[in-house]
């Protein structure tokens, strides 16, 4: 069973620009680096544009483990979310059912 991930995020609106810029790096290296990752992209809401949800799906726990420890994630993340409003957002971890 395959593993989806939904994280959102708030951008703050003076910094859209620059979230775009490091999500699509993230994106980009996520894709074409991390073994397992089925989908991982970048999704803006229709009812909200502050409101972004990276949406993911990975083989397997193991491989999203992983993900998280690579040099591209663990520099990214924290200025992704540098540029977030604190308190919003989340990150929910779902296992494919069918």
């Amino acid at each position: 069973m395959s593993i989806r991930v939904v994280a959102s995020n708030f951008v703050r609106e003076e910094n859209v620009a620059e979230y775009l810029k490091l999500a699509a790096e993230i994106v980009e290296k996520t894709n074409a680096l991390d073994a397992g990752c089925i989908i991982y992209s970048l999704n803006r809401s229709k009812q909200n544009p502050l409101e972004f949800a990276m949406i993911e799906e990975w083989e397997t726990d193991d491989a999203l483990a992983k993900h998280m420890q690579a040099a591209h994630f663990t520099d990214i993340i924290p200025k992704l979310n540098a540029l977030c409003d604190p308190g919003k957002g989340g990150i929910a971890i779902y296992e494919k059912v069918y």
